[in-house]
């Protein structure tokens, strides 16, 4: 099987641009990540500091591998593992009942944080499907792209369907930040 280069790179630099944006808000607010990570019980007190450090030090080698050739395999490995762990964690603590934490994505909403701070927080089945299609998109560069010859129109399509997935995506980022508060305004 064969990806046209065009769709592939730029389902791989729309991933990147967005586990680079979820990275900047962990380096910008690393207290509200490690909170985040805390809560979601899954290691010991202990580890929570390094593991909250060494994520976002994985998502953001992971985000710029994938964004050049001599390194995207190498970053779509690191962020579809990273993908898949988040994918589980949340799936895990759905399960258990244990749902009403912050899915410590840091994305795009997430950077508004003193509307953060107090707003109620909760996760679902869409955050582990945002994780899941973000390590799809990631794994795109595992399948062996097409060889044609790249013309002008294919760099002005790539910009605007670059552009066009992380506004898709973004907004699935602010819609699921607004999911409880809806709630909490709908159940007042």
């Amino acid at each position: 099987m064969m990806l046209d280069p065009v769709l592939a790179t730029s389902a791989q630099a729309s991933t990147a641009i967005v586990v680079l944006l979820g990275a900047v808000a962990k380096w910008r607010r690393p207290a509200a990540f490690r909170q985040a990570l805390a809560d979601y019980r899954l290691l010991p007190d202990a580890l929570t500091a390094p593991a909250a450090f060494a994520i976002a030090a994985a998502e953001t080698a992971g985000a710029a591998a994938l964004l050049f050739a001599d390194t995207r395999l190498v970053g779509a490995i690191v962020l579809t593992a990273l993908l898949l762990a988040f994918a589980a964690g949340l799936a895990f603590n759905i399960l258990r009942g244990h749902t009403d934490i912050d899915c410590g994505c840091s994305g795009f909403a997430a950077t508004q944080a003193t509307t953060q701070q107090n707003a109620p927080h909760s996760i679902g089945w869409l955050h582990v499907a945002r994780a899941l299609l973000l390590a799809a998109l990631a794994a795109t560069a595992f399948i062996a792209p097409a060889t044609r010859s790249i013309v002008w129109f294919d760099y002005l399509t790539l910009f605007f369907a670059v552009l066009l997935i992380v506004c898709a995506l973004l907004t699935f980022d602010v819609l699921l930040a607004n999911v409880p508060r809806l709630s909490n305004l709908r159940n007042s």
